[in-house]
């Protein structure tokens, strides 16, 4: 039997070794893809009035009940002052928003201690399009943003006053170019800190067909009734279809439907339905008008004259607004809005101190961010 050459074995050797340094070579010039770090600003002002003299107590003078944006009237103010902060990377990212300002103060702070945080999140990428995230984050309901610059009115319907403005906890989300889909196990409907023992399942579905059109379904469903009350399960389903039949019209049509266990009522089911429709047409590539008309019914009829998420009550809204951008980032936008409630839901006061049924209310904002 012949012996191996011994010259054979030693460039087998020789070539592990080669080999072995060249690989620990290759991993040490390789280093990990840097993240993209980056920072944001955005200010929006406004000056806000309506007809409407209810006093809000404890809130600050001029303070406007169903109005988060454009709280105060008769003044200047700010609706948001806020910085962002995000990391990403393919693997991985990260948001951080603090934030100060009537939006904050309005919608925050009576509900959670985190009041100076919009959003503080992180993630990881676990296969391909599939991302899970957990933290504190803005909604992921509605067919209008929590932010005006973001928006076509600065003031928000019916629908998103009532929708929640926030939320904490963990999701699992798909996003493809094609669908889009998530679910989330969060604390609860618009809360940061839990309010019970229980945790409320959330979902998001989105389809965008082609760049004309797209379509989204979530929701959220939990009990949302604070520790030592009985409990009572929440189902909130909102629909949003947008649709741009040409590159100056865009057309947007919301509906929100929920129901609610009323403990009060044999655990009998309370309803809630608001809605909307608006349209924005390109004037000029700098200047929009846009419409909306909206619905509410947050009474439960013959059940007995209750409302599952705000004092109750039943009305119609029309908003027409005016937006100019000088610059693509940044805007000034004047609006008006009517809202007409059932007269049995006087909510509102006139100028001689009398309840009403009705309000007239305007903005004029301006906002830039970068």
């Amino acid at each position: 039997m012949k012996r191996f050459p011994y010259y054979f074995l030693k460039a087998a050797l020789l070539l592990l070794v080669a080999s072995t340094m060249g690989q620990q070579i290759w991993a040490q010039d390789k280093k990990p893809t840097p993240p993209t770090i980056t920072f944001s600003g955005y200010v929006d002002a406004y000056y806000a009035f309506d007809n409407d003299a209810t006093v809000l107590q404890g809130q600050p003078t001029g303070a406007r009940q169903f109005s988060f944006l454009g709280y105060v009237r008769n003044q200047f103010n700010l609706n948001t002052a806020q910085i962002t902060g995000t990391v990403a990377h393919e693997d991985y990212r990260a948001a951080l928003t603090v934030a100060y300002g009537d939006l904050r103060n309005s919608a925050y702070v009576p509900l959670t201690r985190y009041n100076t945080l919009q959003q503080a999140n992180g993630g990881f990428r676990i296969v391909d399009k599939l991302w899970f995230d957990g933290g504190f984050f803005m909604t992921h309901i509605g067919g209008e943003s929590l932010l005006p610059k973001d928006n076509w009115f600065t003031l928000y319907s019916f629908a998103t006053t009532n929708e929640p403005f926030y939320q904490a906890g963990a999701r699992l989300s798909y996003e493809g170019s094609l669908i889009q889909a998530q679910i989330h196990l969060l604390n609860g409907y618009g809360i940061f800190e839990d309010n019970n023992a229980n945790k409320s399942i959330g979902w998001f579905f989105g389809i965008t067909p082609s760049s004309q059109f797209s379509a989204l379904l979530t929701g959220i469903a939990g009990n949302e009734q604070p520790t030592g009350t009985p409990e009572a399960t929440r189902i909130y389903n909102d629909l949003v279809l947008t649709y741009q039949p040409s590159d100056a019209l865009t057309v947007r049509a919301e509906v929100d439907y929920a129901l609610e266990e009323m403990p009060t009522l044999n655990r009998q089911w309370g309803t809630y339905l608001a809605s909307f429709l608006a349209l924005r047409y390109a004037i000029t590539p700098s200047v929009f008008a846009s419409g909306r008309f909206e619905y509410v019914a947050n009474a439960n009829g013959a059940n007995g004259d209750v409302g599952i998420i705000t004092p109750a009550l039943r009305g119609t809204g029309y908003s027409v607004s005016v937006e100019y951008r000088p610059v693509a980032n940044s805007y000034i936008r004047a609006e008006v809005r009517a809202l007409t409630l059932e007269n049995k839901y006087t909510l509102f006061r006139d100028a001689s101190d009398r309840p009403t049924s009705s309000r007239l209310e305007g903005v004029v904002s301006l906002g830039v961010w970068f």
